[in-house]
């Protein structure tokens, strides 16, 4: 797991109460001061910033992906004098009440493609010109863990994200793993064992993949396999805001 690519997810929302107008601003801050600082820094090769679409009460609506190239440089970066002001700066808004840390957590990916990118690539969880997100996770207990992790091998990747790459506006997928490493205490202290992250080039394209007899044949096969179901911890979609690169 320490060789892999790893991305650092910090979601967050309004605190209970607060001003939603000092909220947007904090967003404004965000976006046009943090963000930009975070990139200064040796160790982060990305960052994305996102917002969620739609009305969904039960998920944060402003999600960042942080992206860096191993856990160890994730970890350099979190303890340095430059990443340790972030944070504190980062900090000051949650303490006056303004945001609340919903989600944080590392997560070292397992399994990557790319639709219009080379082989090459396949290692690197940055994306370009993939306006949209779908967070997908399962709560899934130590048995299930084990026989999700075989049957994604053994047949979700192999056999259906081939198809699922030929679907309209399908752009890539990335399969992660948690490493459980947080750089903030998110409000959620459970985070899901693995994530998946589908990225699309539009909202459409995402509404006709969650149409699709592909998808549909795929989540009866895992019916087959699991028959009392797997429940969502995540399913939600974002659009990007902005994202930086290096």
């Amino acid at each position: 797991m320490e060789n892999r690519p790893v991305i650092s997810l910090t979601s967050r929302s309004p605190a209970p109460g607060s001003d939603l107008e000092v909220y947007e601003r904090y967003l404004k801050w965000q976006n046009e001061v943090y963000y930009p600082m975070v990139m200064k820094v040796q160790e982060p090769t990305g960052l994305d910033s996102y917002q969620i679409i739609g009305e969904h009460p039960e998920y944060p609506p402003s999600t960042s992906i942080l992206h860096c190239k191993n856990l160890k440089e994730l970890g350099t970066y979190a303890v340095s004098l430059e990443g340790t002001a972030i944070v504190q700066e980062y900090k000051s808004w949650t303490d006056r009440g303004i945001i609340e840390l919903v989600w944080s957590g590392a997560y070292a990916l397992i399994k990557s493609f790319r639709v219009k990118t080379s082989p090459a690539a396949s290692e690197d969880t940055r994306i370009q010109n993939a306006p949209v997100l779908h967070l997908e996770a399962y709560r899934l207990s130590q048995e299930e863990q084990g026989k999700y992790v075989k049957w994604f091998n053994d047949y979700g990747y192999r056999i259906f994200l081939p198809l699922f790459m030929k679907l309209p506006g399908f752009a890539g997928y990335d399969w992660y793993e948690f490493t459980g490493f947080r750089r903030y205490q998110g409000r959620e202290l459970e985070n899901p064992k693995y994530l998946s992250i589908i990225y699309f080039e539009n909202y459409d394209d995402y509404i006709g993949y969650a149409r699709s007899p592909e998808l549909a044949g795929f989540q009866k096969v895992m019916r087959n396999v699991f028959p009392l179901g797997l429940n969502f911890k995540w399913y939600v979609q974002y659009h990007l805001v902005k994202s930086w690169r290096k």
